[in-house]
């Protein structure tokens, strides 16, 4: 038994949630990988290496997901290719400014294929003929390709919005600084950990 359609103003909202969440597992992916990040948190890193390689891990694949959710051509979730759809069917939007957010969506293709690839082969489905170092190389996608793909994903939602009912979203929650923070407390939580045992050590040697 099927409900109600949903309006197109909740549809527009779920794929919001959906761009940011994409966005903030890149920001704390991203953290953990990138070079200034990574030389200046590693000892952390190597602290509790197998939660922070799970942590990476994880980030990454629901990063994945959602960019491949947004994107996939389904009937029967919430994706771009449907919502326009149903606008273009509804005379929602007029036919010029729909022409135009089309083409944004073409534009996000190549990324989203990359995406397709590891989503396919990596993590939503494990191929059984190729190893994940293979699929990896098969995909051949960047960081910034990546967060080119989120970027111009934000972008689709606000200009459907504003056609919709002049709204834009700002996207502007992001957890980059919230992972620096933990890395950073963590990393002080090291240094006091450390000189307590030093200093420890030498009350010790100190004694009659």
């Amino acid at each position: 038994m099927s409900g109600s359609p949903v309006s197109l103003a909740n549809y527009v909202d779920d794929l919001r949630h959906t761009v940011a969440l994409a966005g903030m597992n890149f920001d704390v992916w991203w953290t953990y990988k990138q070079r200034r990040d990574r030389a200046r948190f590693v000892d952390v890193l190597n602290d509790y290496p197998l939660f922070f390689q799970t942590s990476l891990h994880a980030h990454f694949v629901a990063m994945i997901d959602a960019l491949y959710r947004l994107y996939e051509t389904r009937t029967d979730t919430f994706n771009f290719p449907q919502l326009l759809r149903r606008i273009e069917k509804e005379k929602a939007i007029k036919a010029r400014p729909l022409a135009a957010i089309r083409s944004r969506l073409r534009a996000a293709k190549s990324a989203w294929v990359k995406v397709s690839v590891l989503r396919n082969n990596a993590f939503g489905h494990r191929a059984n003929n190729q190893s994940v170092t293979d699929v990896f190389g098969v995909a051949k996608i960047t960081p910034n390709e990546l967060r080119g793909l989120i970027r111009r994903s934000k972008e689709i939602v606000n200009a459907i919005s504003v056609e919709l009912d002049g709204s834009t979203h700002a996207f502007n929650l992001g957890a980059q600084r919230d992972t620096r923070r933990v890395l950073t407390n963590l990393k002080r939580f090291r240094a006091l950990r450390s000189n307590n045992a030093f200093t420890g050590r030498r009350a010790k040697r100190a004694r009659p």
